[in-house]
């Protein structure tokens, strides 16, 4: 398989994952400015996981333009974190309903978890594979510098969803993509605009 096939996939599977988190949205009662007001958390929720989901589209986008060749394990690694990924609507829509029930927030922050390590591993099989390709290891190596600070951040909101503060782990993704994914992004894209005007 050419990595253009598993773009293609990859394309077209997050774009149905982000599209089911509109339809889990829930409905307000009554249609008035009070009933969507009460879904507040509802949008909340539904916003953080939509530009999650997004970001992690674009880091994807940043990351393959620069891959020569795939191999099986890449495949594997990306099955796997789109399965994953189809379980993020189910876990948001879940979370949705109370942002402060612990273990509706303790399951999002699993699944959040498993989509970012098994994007993480994913990440690792094309810099292994294409490890005589110096600019796709750079990349991958400095991504994957702040994704430590990522999973960091990630695993404080799971423990403190856990024990004292359910809604952490929705904090922390929303910490994590404000204030670390965007800005990481944002110096990607100034970094190599000129470099690059297709990027």
């Amino acid at each position: 398989m050419n990595k253009d096939r598993l773009i293609a996939f990859i394309d077209a599977m997050l774009a149905i994952i982000m599209t089911l988190l509109v339809i889990e949205l829930a409905k307000p009662d009554p249609v008035s400015f009070e009933g969507f007001w009460a879904l507040r958390e509802n949008f909340f929720a539904y916003t953080l996981s939509f530009f999650w989901l997004g970001i992690m589209w674009i880091n994807l986008h940043n990351e393959w333009y620069l891959v020569d060749k795939i191999n099986n394990r890449t495949i594997w690694g990306t099955l796997i974190m789109l399965f994953f990924s189809s379980l993020f609507p189910y876990a948001t829509s879940i979370v949705s309903e109370d942002l402060s029930n612990a273990s509706a927030q303790v399951f999002y922050g699993i699944i959040v978890l498993a989509i970012t390590i098994s994007n993480i591993l994913m990440h690792d099989t094309v810099a292994r594979f294409n490890a005589d390709n110096n600019p796709v290891s750079e990349q991958i190596f400095r991504m994957n510098t702040w994704r430590i600070i990522d999973l960091v951040i990630k695993f404080v909101g799971l423990f403190l969803s856990t024990t004292i503060m359910p809604r952490a782990m929705l904090y922390a993704v929303f910490i994590t993509l404000v204030f670390l994914v965007i800005p990481n992004q944002v110096a990607f894209v100034r970094k190599n605009i000129h470099q690059n005007p297709d990027v």
